[in-house]
């Protein structure tokens, strides 16, 4: 399986968390009104609302498994001459599911009066922001997998990092030599020192998320610290050689600071 149709297979699940969670409301609320003490109804109903999300998110790590560990290389662009590390399916599943199982609060029900039973609430324009407001967050869900949202693009002009909204461009010649450092272990950002506008003032630094991409922390800080510190590779990239010679290199070298 490739991560992009690890990425896509993010859609069905939330679409299914959302539909398990309003199967949830509709069908076994009721039976929790039925359970005494009240104490242990209310442990059966937040157990039953967090299962649509859990188990949502283990199927779609327990199908992606093979394409969860994040790869010391990049993905090639196809017409463009660029390395990039797209969305990692490993940090998109659970945020996405959990997304379509929060939508799913936006359907409307209330209990029939006089039974016990669940439906869809009758108030005046209840069925259509029931249906219009998962509708828009599914298909702005699935919007974000189709477009490889958040993901790092590197050419030979600079760094990009397209979020699901915004684009941040930082050039090349904008960042400092002798960084970034390997991260440390669990470290979620990896801080990039700018320089300053102004000449005497502090380098200025750029936290880059690294959490969402689908590319190994190290490697990605060894390949940005190789193009500041290497201007003339920097036309190679997007390169098939490039990326060979990349990952041959990198994966030779110690890590600066490191006892040879």
């Amino acid at each position: 399986m490739s991560p992009r149709v690890a990425r896509l297979l993010i859609w069905p699940f939330a679409v299914a968390a959302l539909a398990l969670r309003i199967c949830t409301e509709l069908w076994f609320k009721p039976v929790t009104w039925r359970i005494e003490p009240s104490g242990l109804a209310f442990l059966a109903w937040v157990a039953a609302q967090g299962a649509c999300f859990l188990l949502l998110a283990a199927g779609h790590a327990l199908l992606t498994r093979r394409v969860r560990q994040r790869p010391a290389t990049w993905e090639i662009a196809a017409g463009a001459e660029s390395f990039v590390a797209s969305a990692s399916p490993r940090w998109l599943g659970p945020w996405a599911i959990l997304v379509g199982w929060l939508a799913a609060g936006a359907v409307f029900t209330e209990r029939v009066p006089g039974e016990d039973r669940v439906r869809l609430a009758e108030i005046p324009g209840a069925l259509a922001l029931s249906i219009a407001v998962p509708a828009i967050v599914l298909a702005a869900m699935a919007a974000v997998l189709l477009l490889d949202r958040p993901r790092l693009i590197l050419d030979r002009n600079g760094i990009t990092r397209q979020g699901l909204i915004r684009r941040t461009f930082i050039r090349w010649d904008r960042l400092l030599p002798g960084g970034p450092p390997p991260p440390a272990r669990r470290t979620a950002n990896l801080t990039l020192m700018q320089q300053p506008a102004t000449p005497g003032h502090p380098p200025v630094p750029f936290s880059l998320p690294m959490a969402p991409l689908h590319v190994d922390p190290t490697f990605l800080a060894e390949t940005i610290r190789h193009y500041v510190e290497h201007p003339e590779r920097r036309p190679e990239i997007g390169k098939r050689h490039e990326l060979d010679r990349l990952r041959s290199e990198l994966r030779a070298a110690p890590h600066p600071g490191t006892p040879t």
